[in-house]
């Protein structure tokens, strides 16, 4: 769905009264800068700063679904929005988020796994399991692990993550602390795809069912995206 032409032009109007978006710095801490200021879809995309290496970054844009500006973070192909810069005004919008901006990137360059009670009492951290998990399988790293587990969105942790990044593909599999259970989903060519492969309800069973169904999960998944 396009953006109506009324709404592009107010948002390219509201950005040009902000300085803030002109002035954005070429880098911050291995960070690089892109400058978009164009439509795609239902949303006009702003800026972002990315760090190729480590395959983290941020980027803000405009939702015209919602009517917002958001910031949206980015570790591997996991993405989710910081929803306290939910703001229908570019001028509040920066007023919030400029002052933040370099610590956020810090944060996300520094991450080095969530901590939660929830998590920690499920014993998934301790899980002797995921220290036979492989680094690279099928040709797809290991990029989170349950030692150094993500928060994302809804109560839900991404505790095992494979990705490859050539094909902007993954596997991701999740716990959720208010449902109490695993479940899974894959991004082929960047497009999510809830999976059924790994719903458990207790580490036990998702040990199971990793041995199962891992290797030829992760190859369908390449098939997909070829």
């Amino acid at each position: 769905m396009m953006m109506l032409p009324e709404i592009k032009q107010q948002i390219e109007t509201e950005i040009s009264e902000q300085s803030f978006f002109n002035d954005l710095k070429d880098e911050i801490y291995n960070f690089k800068l892109n400058k978009y200021f164009s439509e795609d879809g239902n949303t006009f995309e702003i800026f972002g700063y990315f760090d190729d290496s480590t395959h983290r970054g941020l980027r803000g844009y405009y939702h015209a679904d919602t009517n917002e500006y958001r910031v949206l973070v980015k570790f591997g192909l996991n993405e989710f929005c910081l929803t306290e810069y939910f703001t229908d005004k570019a001028n509040i919008f920066v007023e919030k988020f400029q002052p933040e901006l370099e610590n956020i990137l810090k944060s996300i360059k520094d991450f080095d796994g969530t901590q939660n009670v929830f998590v920690e009492q499920k014993k998934i951290p301790a899980w002797k399991y995921a220290e036979s998990l492989p680094s690279d399988i099928e040709g797809f790293e290991l990029y989170f692990n349950p030692k150094k587990y993500l928060e994302v969105t809804n109560g839900s942790f991404v505790i095992i993550n494979y990705c490859d990044f050539t094909i902007n593909s993954d596997l991701a599999i999740f716990y959720n602390i208010f449902s109490d259970n695993f479940g899974s989903e894959a991004r082929i060519n960047g497009a999510p795809t809830v999976i059924y492969d790994f719903d458990s309800e207790d580490l036990k069973e998702l040990e199971e069912k990793l041995e199962q169904n891992l290797s030829n999960q992760l190859k369908k998944i390449r098939e997909e995206a070829s």
